[in-house]
This record gives C-alpha cells, sequence and structure tokens, in this order.
C-alpha cells in the first residue's frame, strides 16, 4: 500500500490530539492515494481536509479540484471527514489550525507545485520560506489556465509530514533536476531546511 507512511502520520496526530489535518493536492498524481485512503477505517470524523490549491471555478466546474477531491476521497470511510474549501472558506484554515499535519503534493512538466509557478520565482516572494504564511490569489495562469488559490511556500511548510507524489519516471527525472535546478519551483521546496521532504512514488 503506497499510502501507509501518511496513514500513520494521521494516526500518529489522531492519538496524539484527538484530530488531525490532511492538505492534498488536485491533479492525477494522488488518485491512487484517495482511493487507498477512503477504504481505510480512520477516524474521519475528526480529520480535517483542505487542498493546498485549487483553481478559482465554480465547485461543480470540471476543472475545480473540490470536485475532484469529492468524486474521489471524501467518500466510503473519509466521506465522515471534515472538509475545508479552499476557495470559500480558506479564512478557516489560518484561524483555526496553526500547524497542519499531513500534506499531500503533486509537481507539474514545468517543476511547479501548488500553483506556485516558474515565473514567480523573480517576480513575487511566494517561494521564499521567510515570506509571511499566506493564501495567495494568482492571475490566469497554467494549463487549465485560470485564476487560483493557493497557499505560498512558507504556509505549506507549517506542515508536519509532507510528501511529494511521484507518479511515473517522467515525474522522477524532473525531481531530480529540480535538486538543483534553481529555475524549478519544486527547488524551493526540497532545499529548504524546516522540514522534511518524504518522496512517495506509486508506481
Amino acid at each position: 500500500m503506497v499510502s501507509k507512511d501518511i496513514i500513520q502520520a494521521l494516526e500518529k496526530s489522531l492519538t496524539k490530539k484527538g484530530y488531525a489535518s490532511l492538505l492534498v493536492c488536485g491533479g492525477s498524481s494522488p488518485l491512487k492515494i484517495f482511493e487507498e485512503l477512503n477504504q481505510i477505517e480512520l477516524d474521519w470524523k475528526n480529520i480535517t481536509i483542505s487542498l493546498i490549491y485549487d483553481r478559482i471555478v465554480s465547485s461543480a466546474h470540471p476543472d475545480s479540484n473540490e470536485l475532484l477531491i469529492d468524486k474521489y476521497l471524501l467518500k466510503g470511510f473519509a466521506s465522515d471527514a471534515k472538509f475545508i474549501s479552499l476557495n470559500n472558506n480558506y479564512n478557516l484554515l489560518i484561524e483555526d489550525l496553526n500547524e497542519f499535519d499531513v500534506a499531500i503534493i503533486g509537481m507539474g512538466p514545468d517543476g511547479h507545485f501548488a500553483s506556485l509557478f516558474p515565473s514567480m520565482i523573480s517576480t513575487t516572494n511566494y517561494l521564499e520560506v521567510s515570506a509571511k504564511p499566506a493564501i495567495i490569489i494568482t492571475e490566469p495562469i497554467g494549463s487549465p489556465e485560470h485564476k487560483r488559490t493557493s497557499m505560498n511556500l512558507s504556509m505549506i511548510l507549517k506542515t508536519n509530514d509532507i510528501f511529494v507524489v511521484i507518479p511515473n519516471e517522467d515525474k522522477l527525472n524532473i525531481l531530480k533536476d529540480a535538486r538543483s535546478n534553481k529555475s524549478l519551483p519544486m527547488f524551493y521546496l526540497l532545499n529548504q531546511e524546516i522540514k522534511k521532504i518524504n518522496i512517495l512514488k506509486t508506481y
């Protein structure tokens, strides 16, 4: 089971605190993980789930990550979890949670993660670990091209256990490049010294 370390991290938080938080990405990379998680009997009613980023579209729009989460994760046992919409209720994440327990992060072919793209490296402080943790609103960007809501890097680093999901060899090669290539956003996640980054291959 590829999700065993994620499950253990959630169980650890539930045992220690009585509740847990899970941040997830969209796209196809985490779908295998979602299918495993929703079949596991955890104390889901005490787990809060939200997104690291979303496109600013209706939750019924085919490009909505919220729709993806509803379809693939919030079912089975996981249907009991509390979901916080990043687009509509992100203030709850800031007000109610000082830290996050688990984050599942995907990566695009240009080395972007969340909605932190290469063009932002030199034009914003979104990928600087010293920036104030924040949820940002972007201009239309990415594919599909939409305005987006996203956590910046320093907010993502408020997470105790961070997993970068690698679904195939192509993404593994991009990850290897990102370890030393400062033009790829993933470089800044991999090379910070605040939190350990776990690499999770799902193939």
